[in-house]
């Protein structure tokens, strides 16, 4: 089976998972390891979603696939919008491992910015462990307050709200991941400052000066910082 007739079946991310495809899963044998394949949750209106899709960025020569959510202008329920992002990220895992035969040891990679970070972050939190997974995350809301390069780092936007917010309650436990996760936030010393979103705060002043500004360059940014394992499966890492 070709890998792009793999990456046909991937990307189906609207396919329902009823107990038809669970009576297959104990059918369809693994095949073997696939080529490595990079899923790409991108944020709000496709932010960073140029340059995550263009495979000179991708680590490994990595295939990236766009994971589908509403994520448009008009989509104001963040609950929702994650919650979709999630069920379509899973499917995705699961056309690969299941419907394309791509055995465990396939190299898999989950990416995602902003929003597509709340999406990307609840997924690599909740997949069975025993996968050759490595999550990088760009600018994530939940991101956590310690355990990084930034002494008094604040963690991300999310801790600091009065209610719950989409992905979850608060930041995400230390030791949340279930595999190795790069977490990356711009700094203080950032162009434009500190991204809010992802270094705390109570406000979005920096959603259009800081926030926007990422590499989206994951090969880069893995062979800067390093691919796991991690201790807790973070890599947690303020930039600059």
């Amino acid at each position: 089976m070709g890998f792009g007739h793999v990456l046909s079946i991937a990307t189906a991310a609207s396919v329902t998972i009823g107990s038809a495809a669970a009576a297959q899963a104990t059918a369809v044998r693994p095949a073997g390891a696939c080529g490595p394949v990079m899923f790409v949750v991108p944020g709000y209106q496709d932010g960073g979603a140029f340059k995550l899709l263009d495979r000179n960025f991708s680590p490994g020569g990595a295939d990236p696939v766009r994971i589908p959510y509403p994520n448009s202008v008009t989509d104001v329920n963040l609950y929702s919008d994650v919650d979709a992002g999630v069920a379509n990220l899973r499917t995705a895992l699961y056309n690969l491992y299941v419907t394309s035969g791509c055995d465990l040891s396939t190299k898999v990679y989950i990416v995602g910015f902003s929003l597509g970070a709340l999406v990307a972050g609840t997924v690599l939190e909740t997949e069975p462990p025993g996968r050759n997974i490595q999550g990088v995350l760009f600018s994530d809301g939940r991101r956590q307050p310690g355990e990084s390069n930034w002494p008094g780092d604040p963690g991300g936007l999310i801790g600091y709200l009065n209610v719950p917010g989409p992905g979850g309650t608060g930041d995400r436990p230390l030791d949340g991941f279930k595999y190795p996760t790069l977490s990356l936030c711009n700094g203080p010393n950032s162009a434009g400052g500190a991204d809010l979103i992802c270094f705390g705060g109570n406000n979005l002043d920096s959603y259009r000066t800081s926030h926007p500004y990422y590499s989206f360059d994951v090969a880069t940014e893995l062979n800067i910082h390093g691919e796991g394992p991690y201790p807790y499966n973070l890599r947690n890492r303020v930039i600059p």
